[in-house]
């Protein structure tokens, strides 16, 4: 099984994000994009974004990692991107 991704891992990948939403320690949870998170990070334009991505958001239930939608241009859908743990992983 391979290891979870860190958010160290994802600072390295991207840089801090844009935008951050809730925390840590945020007791209250939303759900969004078929996600249960208390805490978001959101990327505009993110760099080396391995899928390319217009805007990404990146979700975190206390210290772990829940999952990653993309928007691909300004106005497309947001879509998961299933695939970041393994890009990340590659990218260390």
């Amino acid at each position: 099984m391979a290891s979870p991704i860190r958010r160290n891992d994802i600072v390295r990948v991207f840089g801090t994000p844009d935008v951050a939403e809730g925390s840590v320690n945020e007791p209250r949870e939303r759900e969004e994009n078929g996600m249960r998170f208390n805490e978001r990070w959101y990327y505009k334009r993110p760099r080396n974004d391995p899928a390319r991505a217009y805007e990404r958001v990146i979700y975190w239930h206390r210290y772990e990692y829940v999952g990653s939608c993309i928007r691909r241009t300004p106005d497309g859908p947001w879509e998961p991107d299933p695939s970041l743990p393994e890009r990340v992983r590659a990218a260390a």
